[in-house]
């Protein structure tokens, strides 16, 4: 077994004196360092319904940081909490907080590292403002559910969540914002990093999750290819309306870098995800790809509930770029909507190709303006590891407007009088607006009385505290226009008659009373999420706000609490510059072969700025783009002829430039055409030696007078392809050998496979494929480069020996992929470009195999395929947390015999699958097993003893079956485990042969 070693604690914990583990009995403010070394005692235990603050702690655990009770009142601020290595086997490290039946929760401005996060069970509280949950303003690292005795592909591990929500119903005024978490790969083990399990909130009060910077959501290891987590997922088999997630509202968060999915709507009704950024580049921070990426986002109803329960969701106007190689939605190797799963989601935004971690680094910079913008810091004091991009890369500057710089210390600030307050650099000075006040001079600035101004309107009680003290102090002009003010829990204010363009907005607001909490907005949108007016005297000159006009006003608002506005300060932006035109030029090779890639290259450079982005062109054509140096595109031209490529390069202002033409010959491709009888032989093309043939479905073989091996040789491995035989007649007509070959191959919608231990070099791929019945239409990639786009099989018998196609190896493997239509593959057939030295092609050492146990895993014992199967609900040795289940009447496809047929008919099903075969002595097995769809189309990942047998499998529609392509494992636990994960997975057979 391959342990991967786990550090001994957070890398982090800082170097101060702790005190023991600490049980809370009496509610107030607790400060002080805590700290237990056992993982069966949290470091903090609150055992009391009085109001409990955390303030300013350093905690660290090996079991949960902070566990709370029924009927808890807790709040945790500036405090940092570090998940120390478990002091015992098979238990995941602690969780931030884990607080059951609570009555209120507040975690905010805290720093979390390798924690399994936050968990909220259950609720007693009524749902008001003092009585609900709030996490805010909250950093984290490397949310951390592994064992201690972590197994490298097995599930060892707890996958924890940043905040998950299980059974939290009807609760009005819940809120996750302004949150940052980032985990690193192979430091994690996460699933949803937000999860609603059954929980909910209220039509009126859906919960808010908003504004929140989640990168990273990985497997563990992080390069494994089987991942069900993702970024966002409402969840839950509440069979009820009241019982099931609802009322969750996700807006403007921003998630990047998770692998499987970013935001699922799997479960429930009336969730509503929108304007949020999904950007995944599928690659890990060092530039190797990631392996377990599906789509973006979806809406699908997991557990199957009815109409009455899973309803009302929707997914609007959110911006994405998801990176998923073999799909094209909406661009080649992009998945941004899950095909067939997202059919209720609209005004997407889809970002252009190509997605890389570069566009991911300008998310951060997007986020850090966001903070910047809304004056928030978040972590623990400011505190936690600084968070820098993965990629210590320059970002290309936003394409969306960014907030005006802040000068002098302005904002959220106030000022003594002794310096005057200034404007962003570059604005000048626009109008200043007295709310209720008269004309003053303020900073040298001419101010109006807001009442009766041209093209002002304000919505507000007006109101005067001549006698509060300010806190700070400033000079009588600003302390009297502060001290007089308007209002409410819903003010408004418009100011008209202003030219379209960018301006930046400044507003006054105060406390006069009490501390209140609002939401502050600007231009329709939110400035300031719960703003915290202070206490009595507290004033603060709060922007700029960048305002982009388009008709002609600047409107201002708030909610929730009473707010106290005083005054409304407009800049203007100064006219810039004219903008000049970037420079590009564009190199490529002058001919190509067609079906083979074709490097293009841009320089390009702007004299008053920055370059944006660079497209590619052939002729009006667009080919693709990059938005960071060295521009670059690798394009395939699929026909022959001459191409007119050109490169065009926009500036950050939008200023464009195109290149001198470039003329590129697209010459034939060498192809092979099958003979027509058995009288000829077939070659490789020139300059090349023979290397491997696989008879995919069959076994080792002469042909054209080159050794063919089974399909199952060594270092051969395929995914999604049923095993299938044919005797349909051939066109054209061919030798016997050959026609065995092309007869007996796998089929599916997505089928791959992968040849390895291949020494680096270039090699031409041949691929032998069949119609067996109606015509059908697919994709063929070789190498990751879609080689015959839309392929057309034929009517049945048709047969081609397609290719050569180029294949230059790196990475000792070489991958075929066939998706889109039913697709049958009947052999592989590589050619080694010839060197000094021949290559002598590999030999392959015969193997014996020999039955070891076959199992009929919910029916009685039968003969199939000469084989003796078992009964599975006696079976000796076997284990399975399915349930059992027969669909006698389901019409089989493809159709087969009868003992097949009720075997396949009759299974043990669920999701997160085990089916354990034990008492296995040491020692190489291969294994395959039987999986039936009885329904509706699921989607799952299959793994047996660790190892990689499905990824995101389609079971298709009712009635469909296969038998999957044998696996090769090494027993050396006594065990054969099959495991799956994602949707529902219906297993009826398993077939075990020991091979030696």
């Amino acid at each position: 077994m391959n342990f991967l070693a786990l550090p001994l604690s957070a890398q982090n914990v800082p170097n101060v004196t702790f005190q023991g583990p600490i049980n809370i009995t009496q509610g107030g403010t607790y400060t002080g360092n805590y700290r237990s070394n056992d993982s069966s005692t949290p470091a903090v235990t609150i055992n009391t319904s009085q109001p409990v603050i955390l303030e300013g702690c350093i905690i660290a655990s090996a079991s949960d940081l902070i566990r709370a009770g029924g009927g808890s009142n807790v709040t945790i601020r500036n405090s940092q909490g570090y998940g120390l290595t478990p002091t015992m086997d098979n238990v995941p490290r602690g969780r931030f907080i884990v607080i059951s039946d609570g009555r209120n929760l507040v975690v905010e401005n805290n720093y979390l590292d390798h924690t399994c996060g936050i968990v909220v069970y259950r609720w007693t509280g009524n749902g008001s403002t003092s009585e609900t949950v709030r996490v805010r303003y909250n950093k984290a690292t490397n949310i951390d559910g592994r064992f201690r005795n972590q197994i490298s592909g097995s599930a060892q591990e707890y996958n924890g969540s940043f905040i998950g929500f299980n059974t939290v119903q009807g609760v009005a005024n819940m809120e996750v914002a302004f949150n940052q978490v980032i985990n690193t790969p192979n430091e994690c083990s996460t699933g949803d990093i937000i999860n609603f399990y059954n929980a909910s909130g209220t039509a009126s009060s859906p919960v808010r999750v908003h504004d929140n910077f989640i990168k990273g959501a990985y497997p563990y290891p992080a390069n494994g290819t089987s991942y069900s987590g993702t970024g966002m997922t409402t969840d839950g088999d509440g069979s009820s309306p009241s019982t099931t997630t609802a009322y969750v509202e996700a807006y403007n968060n921003q998630f990047l870098a998770t692998s499987n999915a970013s935001m699922n709507i799997a479960a429930g009704h009336d969730n509503y995800y929108h304007d949020n950024r999904l950007i995944t580049s599928s690659y890990f921070p060092d530039g190797t790809p990631m392996r377990a990426v599906y789509a973006a986002t979806s809406i699908f109803n997991s557990y199957q509930m009815p109409s009455n329960v899973f309803f009302g969701n929707r997914v609007e106007n959110n911006t994405i770029g998801f990176r998923s190689v073999g799909y094209s939605i909406p661009y080649p190797d992009r998945h941004d909507l899950s095909y067939g799963n997202c059919t209720p989601c609209t005004g997407t935004t889809h970002l252009p190709n190509p997605i890389t971690l570069q566009t991911e680094d300008n998310e951060f910079t997007l986020w850090q303006q966001k903070l910047q913008q809304n004056g928030i810091t978040v972590g623990a004091n400011g505190g936690g590891p600084a968070t820098t991009p993965t990629t210590p890369t320059t970002p290309t500057t936003p394409t969306t407007p960014t907030t005006p710089p802040t000068s002098g210390g302005t904002t959220g600030s106030g000022n003594t009088g002794s310096t005057p307050m200034t404007g962003p650099s570059g604005y000048s000075f626009f109008r200043g607006l007295n709310l209720n006040g008269s004309a003053v001079t303020l900073d040298g600035n001419n101010w109006e009385a807001a009442s009766g101004a041209a093209g002002v309107t304000v919505n507000a009680t007006p109101y005067s505290a001549p006698n509060v003290a300010l806190t700070p102090n400033t000079d009588a002009g600003r302390a009297d226009m502060i001290r007089n003010f308007v209002y409410g829990r819903n003010v408004t204010a418009s100011v008209g008659n202003v030219a379209n363009g960018t301006y930046g907005v400044y507003l006054y607001v105060w406390e006069d009373n009490n501390a209140e909490t609002y939401d502050i907005s600007v231009q329709g949108q939110t400035v300031r999420s719960g703003f915290n007016s202070g206490s009595a005297g507290s004033w603060q000159r709060i922007g700029p706000f960048t305002a982009n006009v388009t008709n002609g006003t600047i409107s201002v608002a708030t909610s929730g609490g009473d707010a106290n506005l005083s005054g409304i300060e407009i800049w203007k932006q100064n006219a810039a510059a004219a903008n000049q035109n970037p420079t590009v030029a564009l190199t490529a090779a002058s001919s190509v072969t067609v079906n083979t890639a074709l490097a293009l290259s841009a320089t390009a450079a702007d004299p008053d700025g920055t370059i944006a982005k660079v497209e590619f062109f052939n002729g009006s054509t667009k080919l693709g783009e990059d938005t960071s140096a060295p521009y670059t595109l690798s394009y395939t031209p699929t026909a022959t002829g001459t191409l007119s490529l050109t490169a065009k390069a926009t500036d950050n202002a939008g200023a464009a430039a195109t290149s001198t033409a470039v003329s590129v010959t697209v010459a034939a491709a060498q192809t092979t055409t099958p003979p027509a009888t058995g009288g000829g032989s077939t070659t490789g093309p020139s300059g090349y030696t023979f290397f491997r043939g696989l008879n995919v479905n069959g076994s080792a073989m002469t042909l054209d007078g080159n050794a063919w091996e089974a399909g199952n040789a060594a270092n051969v491995s395929y995914t999604g392809g049923s095993p299938l035989t044919s005797s349909v007649a051939l066109n054209p007509s061919t030798d016997a050998s050959r026609t065995d070959l092309i007869r007996s191959f796998i089929w599916g919608y997505h089928v791959t496979a992968s040849v390895g231990n291949v020494a680096n070099g270039t090699y031409a791929v041949y691929l032998y494929v069949f119609e067996d019945n109606s015509p059908e239409t697919y994709d063929i990639s070789v190498e990751g480069q879609k080689v015959l786009p839309a392929f057309n099989s034929g009517t049945g018998g048709s047969w081609k020996r397609v290719g050569p196609f180029t294949a230059n190896v790196t990475d000792g493997n070489i991958s075929v992929d066939l998706q889109g239509g039913a697709a049958n593959l009947s052999g592989i057939e590589i050619w080694k470009q010839s060197t000094t030295t021949p290559t002598t092609p590999p030999t392959t050492t015969p193997t014996t195999r020999t039955l070891f146990r076959a199992i009929n895993v919910n029916g009685s014992a039968s003969t199939i395929d000469g084989l003796s199967y078992e009964a599975g609900n006696t079976a000796a040795n076997v284990s399975t947390n399915g349930t059992r289940l027969a669909t006698p009447n389901v019409t089989l496809n493809p159709a087969t015999d009868a003992a097949r047929a009720g075997m396949i008919r009759s299974f043990v099903y669920g999701q997160n699958l085990r089916y354990n075969v034990t008492n296995v002595p040491n020692g190489t097995y291969e294994v395959a097993y039987y999986l039936f769809e009885d329904n509706a189309a699921e989607t799952f990942s299959a793994t047996v003893n660790g190892q990689t047998l499905l990824t995101n499998y389609n079971s298709g529609p009712a009635g469909t079956w296969r038998k999957t392509t044998p696996l090769r494992v090494t027993v050396t636990n006594g065990q054969i485990l099959l495991q799956t994960s994602g949707g529902y997975a219906n297993v009826s057979g398993v077939e075990i042969f020991k091979v030696q």
